[in-house]
């Protein structure tokens, strides 16, 4: 008698076990951060969409108040997920930290629009200290597969 057959079973069974388990664990954790990211990030874009650039100064300041007030929301939202083991180190250094300080640094300069009121003299020299997200490695958010957290992590919508 050939033991082969007999003894390839159990281990075929135990293959077709262990795939059944993977999938009852549901997605990898990046899979499930990159989907719960994308959406937080979808919707900021879309919420972007929706705002009016600003025609007069009188408009300014609620249009950087509405733009930091998104843009405040996604860092919060993104930072509240939890990254997956591998990848937590570089998407808090490489993303999350340097946006936590552009909304910091966001939430200043709505302070300074504010207390410039619709002063042209004051307003314009503010436009050249829009914070800026130069900071944030997007092409890292690109290539992690968070194309549209790139696109959203900016304070001026497109």
């Amino acid at each position: 008698m050939n033991l082969r057959p007999v003894l390839l079973l159990p281990v075929l069974a135990l293959g077709i076990v262990s795939c059944g388990d993977d999938a009852a664990r549901g997605p990898d954790p990046k899979t499930a951060y990159v989907e719960r990211a994308t959406a937080i990030c979808d919707d900021a874009n879309k919420q972007f969409g929706g705002l009016t650039a600003p025609t007069t100064p009188a408009g300014f300041a609620p249009y950087a108040e509405s733009t930091v007030a998104i843009v405040e929301k996604a860092q919060v939202d993104l930072a509240a997920l939890t990254p997956p083991e591998q990848d937590r180190a570089a998407l808090q250094s490489r993303v999350l930290n340097p946006f936590a300080a552009v909304v910091t640094e966001a939430k200043a300069f709505v302070g300074k629009v504010r207390a410039a009121g619709t002063d042209q003299a004051q307003l314009l020299p503010l436009l050249s200290q829009i914070p800026r997200t130069d900071g944030i490695d997007k092409e890292y958010l690109r290539t992690y597969g968070l194309g549209a957290c790139a696109d959203a992590i900016t304070l001026q919508p497109s």
